[in-house]
């Protein structure tokens, strides 16, 4: 009769890489994604070299989402260099002056449409059958696409609109 060996745990386990390592393979990523064509994947295989390095998430995040080059190799400079790595902000954005008319026609759109947005979700019934709907409140809502998005944060810059970031604002109360 054969005994029941318990089969040893474990296997290969690559060694562990140095910081320098992981800025070389995030150098390597970067270099391929300059030169493909359609650098789809290699946008996810850079994501995964950010996990394993010290740059902040949100920093990779921002990165990955946008797929900026720029900040990419911004980012790839900090790093060897060694100084504490930030990515830029571009707010020398030139905005539109609006005139008179566009600012209260994009006004009555956004209320329009946040006028909307409460009735449809007020509308809703709950689980039982005798339910009637909630009151609804709309923290915030993306931009309509009536008007382009310099319109919106013009708004948001003259005070008659929040700007809650990625496209989202609100009515100030």
């Amino acid at each position: 009769m054969a005994k029941n060996k318990k089969k040893k745990k474990g296997g290969y386990k690559p060694p562990v890489k140095s910081p320098q390592d992981i800025i070389n393979d995030l150098v390597v990523i970067a270099q391929k994604i300059h030169s493909a064509d359609e650098p789809g994947p290699l946008w996810g295989d850079l994501h995964k070299a950010f996990l394993k390095s010290d740059v902040d998430k949100e920093i990779a995040a921002k990165i990955i989402m946008h797929k900026d080059k720029e900040e990419l190799d911004s980012v790839i400079r900090q790093l060897k260099t060694g100084i504490e790595v930030a990515i830029s902000e571009k707010t020398s954005m030139e905005l539109p002056t609006l005139d008179h008319e566009t600012q209260i026609e994009a006004l009555r759109c956004f209320r329009k449409r946040v006028k909307f947005m409460k009735l449809d979700r007020e509308s809703k019934l709950g689980v039982g059958p005798l339910t009637s709907g909630k009151d609804a409140n709309v923290d915030s809502m993306m931009a309509p696409h009536d008007y382009p998005m310099d319109v919106w944060l013009a708004l948001a810059r003259d005070g008659h609109l929040i700007d809650d970031g990625g496209g989202f604002f609100h009515v100030p109360q």
